[in-house]
């Protein structure tokens, strides 16, 4: 089964950039590896909003400044770019310059299991994220600071997610909305996308 394709722009450069030059990606469970594999790929700036938001320490970069550093990093991306993350607070500036939105909407429980698994990986395994920030088993599993707690607390906003980012995208660009693993694994093989 092909990804879900609504929307579709005409005026992309298909040979070698079938998704064009400016990707957002959207939704939980994949995201940011899907993301970082478009970029590796067509050879593209990878902008993680998450690095951008979260300074050392956990603390949050204030919406204007966080606007500004990601509309720089954008327009500097002379080859293209692929953003990873769901900020409402930039969301806008995005969908200003966008060609291709893909949005993970996968079922909420596999969502909420591939969250779990990542978390649970980054907390043992203290990895670091962003700015020197890790993951710590006792925030990520036990309290209201959890990214588990949080895709709980707002499961019905996220199995909604697709349809609110199809709402609010521009005409003429095109949407992939993935619904399913399958849906997912065709995407990784139809553009030789490759994980790591």
């Amino acid at each position: 089964m092909e990804p879900e394709t609504v929307d579709i722009g005409s005026d992309l450069d298909s040979e070698s950039y079938p998704l064009g030059k400016r990707i957002a990606v959207f939704g939980k469970g994949g995201k940011t590896t899907l993301a970082r594999a478009l970029a590796d790929r067509f050879e593209f700036e990878f902008v993680e909003l998450d690095a951008i938001r979260h300074m050392a320490g956990w603390v949050e970069r204030p919406d204007d400044d966080f606007r500004e550093v990601v509309t720089a990093s954008l327009d500097g991306a002379q080859r293209g770019w692929v953003t990873d993350g769901n900020y409402l607070t930039v969301r806008r500036l995005i969908f200003d310059r966008v060609e291709t939105v893909i949005v993970l909407a996968l079922p909420w429980k596999i969502m909420l299991w591939r969250t779990f698994k990542r978390s649970l990986r980054r907390s043992y395994k203290r990895e670091e994220l962003w700015n020197g920030n890790r993951e710590k088993f006792w925030l990520t599993f036990f309290t209201r600071q959890s990214v588990v707690y949080d895709l709980w607390w707002r499961r019905n906003h996220f199995r909604n997610f697709a349809k609110e980012i199809s709402s609010g995208a521009p005409e003429g660009i095109d949407m992939y909305i993935i619904r399913s693993p399958k849906s997912l694994e065709e995407l990784y093989e139809k553009y030789g996308l490759q994980r790591r």
